[in-house]
């Protein structure tokens, strides 16, 4: 399968091509899983050739030209909301995702999530349903949760890009999983909020779920980051997540140490109602997680009043950590005039002028 160019930002259906819903190997015969699986028989991560290295870098460059067309088109204030996979469908913290981001979208920020399952999913399903009322939106809940857990793919391809013979039940469980998307999808209004899904082949195992609007995947993991990063200039939103979210939140923190002044740090949330990000994780004798938990927020504090000395208190009020929408909404809306002549900028060809373009490391730093 060649690689293709594309000319603008991939939709559900595109990914979607030539699934088949009703027959039990239907998911392996979409588009986008056909994609991975020549990804895979191509080197994966490490491209066999030369022209296999250049056909996949060719191609991310033109989904992000398609991804800069996106948003010139529209200007967003765009708000990130970064988390894990492993967030269940049926668990209160992926609810709680949900209706943030569909109350984001209600008040005119446009979501950027991963693109993948767990808290990312979350994010898009409720950017989809803005328009849905609660009632609504916990009734397409209800649907998700006929599939909650997210099917293990996990070398259910070969080496060669072939299907592996007694994986034949795990595939069989992806459908289901996204058969139940597609339902609850169905239920939103025929008005539908957008949100832009930025996934990767390179986790080609997690199926990219179908509640964004547009899609930008690309094959190379570190640029998706980064464009998951630095596009998210209205702020971002980190729901409970362990390595790929630890990952996000220290790129952030890197881009706000650098940031001039504190008018341009970007504000960072840690949302989860258990206090996920203000504990250590707990365990059994055993070793087994018991309470799991992430502490960063002394982290956060520290980091910033090592950039900022006296004067760390403006950047840290950026910093906060709640469920609280109201409070979001209040930090987000004082940034979104930078945000978005942040973006203004970008799209108008004048990155210089963007107030985090050049980070400037100063020495000791």
């Amino acid at each position: 399968m060649p690689y293709a160019n594309p000319t603008e930002l991939y939709s559900s259906a595109d990914l979607l091509a030539g699934y088949q819903p009703d027959a039990p190997m239907g998911f392996a015969s979409s588009w986008d899983f056909g994609v991975f699986r020549q990804y895979i028989a191509d080197g994966a991560a490490s491209p066999k050739t030369l022209a296999i290295r250049r056909a996949q870098a060719d191609h991310d460059a033109h989904i992000s030209e398609a991804l800069k067309h996106f948003l010139d088109n529209r200007t967003p204030k765009l708000v990130g909301i970064m988390g894990g996979h492993a967030v269940n469908r049926g668990d209160d913290s992926y609810r709680d995702v949900a209706l943030l981001a569909r109350e984001l979208t209600r008040q005119g920020y446009l979501i950027v999530s991963g693109g993948g399952p767990g808290a990312m999913e979350a994010a898009h399903m409720g950017a989809w349903f803005a328009h849905a009322d609660v009632a609504t939106v916990d009734k397409a809940l209800a649907v998700l949760a006929k599939a909650t857990a997210l099917p293990d793919l996990i070398g259910a391809i070969a080496d060669d890009g072939t299907l592996v013979p007694d994986r034949a039940d795990d595939l069989d469980a992806a459908r289901r999983w996204m058969n139940a998307a597609l339902e609850a999808r169905a239920l939103a209004p025929p008005e539908t909020g957008e949100s832009l899904g930025v996934p990767t082949w390179l986790y080609g195992q997690e199926p990219t779920v179908p509640f964004a609007s547009h899609y930008a995947k690309y094959f190379q993991n570190s640029i998706r980051e980064e464009t998951l990063i630095t596009n998210s200039r209205a702020g971002i939103v980190y729901a409970r997540g362990s390595g790929g979210t630890i990952r996000e939140i220290f790129e952030d923190a890197e881009r706000n140490y650098y940031v001039k002044d504190a008018a341009a740090f970007i504000p960072m949330i840690f949302f989860d109602r258990d206090g996920y990000w203000q504990r250590d994780a707990e365990f059994d004798a055993a070793g087994k997680v018991t309470r799991p938990g992430l502490k960063v927020d002394d982290m956060m504090t520290k980091l910033f009043r090592l950039a900022r000395g006296a004067n760390a208190d403006a950047y840290l009020r950026k910093i906060r950590f709640t469920t609280d929408t109201s409070e979001i909404s209040d930090v987000l809306a004082a940034h979104a005039a930078v945000a978005l002549q942040n973006m203004t900028h970008v799209v108008q060809g004048e990155p210089l002028k963007v107030s985090t373009a050049v980070l400037t490391r100063r020495m000791g730093d």
